[in-house]
């Protein structure tokens, strides 16, 4: 198989996938390489996409070793336009707190985010394992009543469009008078 094939068949290997998008293992099956000579293909498309000014698509590389088809940034306004729909949905404040404690402090159970928040957070947890940003990640034995506990999922990686949870911004503990901003107290 020509390395132009193998590049035809990635390309629309990620265009069938959609948002979902697609893992690098599947890429290897695809085309009978190792992940390494997949990931080189991917980067060359990758190039080829950013390179053509014609093209209104891009490859997005998320949760490390996924990769998908999505429009260009820099157009996103100009959909919205065209299209008269909100293309995202903007997730409320309480839901970008309780993300930002199970990301930064998972995984952690409900009652240990409501402690830290001070109110109930049962209907944001619902809200966010609906769209798919956090799941369970098992029980805490340690604790009593043996509450299940979350983590953030690949769609949060897709989400805030990350790798990995290191990718994170660090939190600067000097504005908050050294006092890390997820303990309990």
């Amino acid at each position: 198989m020509t390395e132009n094939k193998k590049l035809a068949l990635i390309e629309g290997l990620l265009f069938i996938n959609g948002d979902a998008g697609t893992d690098l293992n599947d890429i290897c099956f695809l085309i009978d390489e190792t992940e390494a000579e997949a990931t080189r293909l991917v980067n060359t498309l990758i190039a080829k996409f950013n390179d053509d000014e014609a093209c209104g698509l891009a490859i997005q590389n998320f949760a490390k070793t996924h990769y998908r088809m999505v429009t260009r940034k820099e157009d996103a306004e100009i959909y919205k336009k065209l299209a008269n729909v909100k293309t995202e949905t903007k997730l409320s404040s309480a839901a970008l707190e309780v993300l930002s404690i199970i990301a930064y402090r998972g995984p952690v159970s409900r009652i240990e985010v409501e402690q830290l928040r001070g109110v109930n957070c049962e209907t944001v947890f619902y809200k966010l394992r609906i769209r798919d940003l956090i799941r369970e990640a098992g029980k805490d034995y340690t604790k009593p009543g043996v509450p299940m506990t979350y983590e953030v999922t690949e769609e949060f990686m897709k989400y805030f469009n990350i790798n990995s949870l290191d990718e994170l911004p660090k939190i600067d503990s000097s504005s908050n008078d050294g006092k890390d901003l997820f303990a309990n107290e």
